[in-house]
């Protein structure tokens, strides 16, 4: 293995036999994509003497801003001696790149009002194309047709479930890069994307990511997550509790939907799923109010009956069965799945059941991390301190300075940070870590209208589109070097060069379970873009569902109202051709 300095020696050589110098991508690290004009910018230069930067306007190449970087501090997590560029003082909308000189310049990048849209568009249309039992028809996914795969008419009940005979469960999103449904993983996944709709409700309007049910007159985000709902149901039991997964025995191979025919069975029953399930339905019954009524009401009824199972069934845990490989998605702590439920029922229903309940866990409401799929209580602590419901002024003051004493936490991180990131830890889905820190920023916004934390969410999305260590956006289209051999059956079989847009890698793990070679050992370089590589490279719902929230709200705060053209790529070698003219929106808190 190479040493760091040396590796990164070698990058910028090879780069630099490119008649275009940007081989700098990899000692001059900036969001790919671009700033918001009010948001903080800044870049990262790796192992440079130079102490000075310039940034030049690429139209006419004058030099519209100079600085001075930071001295010299050492990144520990990467093994990299960094100076940071601070830029945030530019605001002029254009198209730019960092020189350093006699070091080299970086990729240009776009400072805009929009620069982030389309990429918070692509995020949330991913989701259509993990779509399971559809056809993706070329109208819409363009490059990216295929025929449907897994109908899931007539799966087969695993003894897990207590139940024999088949079951029809068709529909939902599939999971990550394998094929397989899992409640469990939606539970956050749904939630994230249901809760920011309720913030911003004019976003992803009607027609916006141009999806078979475009044009119904109903915002675009709901369509396509009541795709999920709607497979959802199909997995709760007649006595109110819901399944764990639909999956295969094994985990198939890299081929296609329509050519992966093993038995599919439903397996397991357990409180956690009940409890994921309940506090989705509960939260569809009152976001789809409007939308359609009694699928609303539908939603609410089995929320509670999802809840009374689990009261009744509070510690039942799923282990995968011996014959059984798929992602287990084990939980043996329900007491944050309680909370969540209780709080989406509360706010849904008004019920005194479920305020009784809060009230005696109030100590266990307070916001003090990001959530993820086995720690959800922080969607509790979110959802009650936006939508209050009657609680009491003290407990709600409680919950609410709680995600802005996290926030301001994670700022101060950002600020003494050489990479001006939060402390987040480099393991399985690392990348989904940094963004529901910054939606957790972003929810702070929404609390106190202060500026500073959309700016510690917009920098948390800086890392993900380009300002980390491995140079790299995560996010598949968006920035100049972006993950291309993603672990994702599909895209590993369908013979296309080009991902799916928008999809976002998992991003660096240190613990690399894959057994993939890596060009790096250090945590923050942990990532490497091959198609083996299930611990740095795979796809999954609940990494782009805080990738969605956090590129829409930054825009939705920083951004404008104009209009931007979103496009289906239809051709791997010419510029795509369907061109779609998105709705304007505002900003609802």
């Amino acid at each position: 293995m190479m040493k760091p300095f040396k590796s990164s020696l070698l990058m910028v050589m090879l780069f630099g036999l490119s008649l275009i110098t940007y081989s700098q991508t990899g000692v001059i690290r900036i969001n790919q994509m671009g700033y918001y004009p009010d948001a903080n910018k800044f870049a990262v230069v790796v192992y440079s003497d130079v102490n000075n930067f310039e940034v030049v306007n690429t139209a006419d190449s004058t030099v519209v801003f100079t600085g001075n970087m930071t001295p010299r501090m050492y990144w520990p997590d990467a093994g990299d001696s960094i100076k940071l560029c601070d830029f945030s003082g530019l605001t002029q909308t254009g198209i730019y790149k960092i020189h350093i000189p006699g070091f080299g310049e970086s990729y240009p990048f776009e400072i805009s009002d929009t620069v982030w849209r389309k990429a918070a568009y692509a995020s949330l249309k991913s989701f259509y194309y993990q779509r399971c039992s559809y056809e993706l028809e070329e109208d819409y996914a363009g490059l990216w047709a295929r025929a449907a795969g897994h109908p899931d008419t007539a799966c087969f009940f695993y003894s897990s479930t207590g139940k024999t005979g088949k079951i029809s469960s068709p529909g939902g999103w599939y999971d990550a890069g394998d094929f397989g449904k899992y409640v469990i993983n939606a539970g956050i996944s749904v939630a994230t994307m249901l809760s920011f709709h309720e913030n911003f409700k004019d976003f992803f309007a009607d027609s916006t990511i141009h999806i078979p049910e475009s044009g119904n007159g109903k915002n675009d985000l709901l369509d396509e997550v009541k795709f999920e709902l709607d497979w959802l149901k199909t997995m709760q039991d007649e006595d109110g509790g819901v399944f764990v997964k639909l999956t295969t025995l094994w985990f198939v191979g890299f081929i296609m939907p329509s050519a992966a025919t093993a038995d599919r069975y439903v397996i397991g029953k357990s409180t956690a799923s009940a409890l994921d399930f309940a506090a989705m339905m509960a939260m569809a019954g009152r976001i789809y109010k409007d939308y359609d009524s009694a699928y609303a009401a539908d939603c609410i009824m089995r929320a509670t009956e999802a809840w009374k199972w689990a009261k009744a069934n509070p510690a039942i845990y799923f282990k995968n069965p011996s014959d059984v490989s798929t992602g287990e998605y084990g939980d043996g702590n329900v007491s944050d799945e309680f909370i969540w439920a209780a709080a989406e029922l509360y706010i849904t229903t008004d019920s005194s059941e479920y305020k009784t309940f809060l009230e005696g866990k109030s100590s266990s409401l307070k916001y003090q991390y990001a959530p993820g799929w086995p720690n959800v209580q922080p969607l509790a602590s979110l959802s009650l301190a936006t939508r209050t419901n009657g609680l009491s002024e003290a407990l709600v003051t409680t919950i609410k300075n709680s995600v802005i004493s996290t926030a301001d936490n994670w700022l101060n991180q950002i600020s003494s940070s050489p990479c001006r990131i939060p402390q987040f830890g480099y393991w399985w889905g690392s990348n989904s870590g940094i963004a529901n820190m910054g939606v957790g920023l972003l929810y702070a916004y929404i609390i106190t209208n202060d500026e500073k934390y959309i700016k510690g969410a917009a920098e948390c999305a800086d890392y993900l589109l380009g300002k980390n260590a491995t140079g790299y956006s995560f996010v598949s289209s968006y920035g100049y070097k972006t993950p291309v051999n993603f672990h994702h059956r599909a895209s590993g079989s369908d013979g296309i060069t080009q991902p799916v847009p928008g999809f976002v890698a998992g991003g660096p793990n240190k613990d690399k379970q894959d057994g993939e070679k890596y060009p790096f050992i250090n945590p923050a370089k942990s990532y490497t873009d091959v198609t083996g590589s299930y611990a740095s490279n795979e796809v999954c719902i609940n990494w782009n569902s805080p990738l969605t929230a956090l590129l829409a709200g930054v825009d939705a705060v920083l951004g404008d109202s104009s209009e931007v053209d979103f496009e289906v790529q239809t051709s791997a070698n010419n510029p795509p051709v369907i061109k779609l003219i998105s709705p304007t929106y505002g900003f609802n808190a």
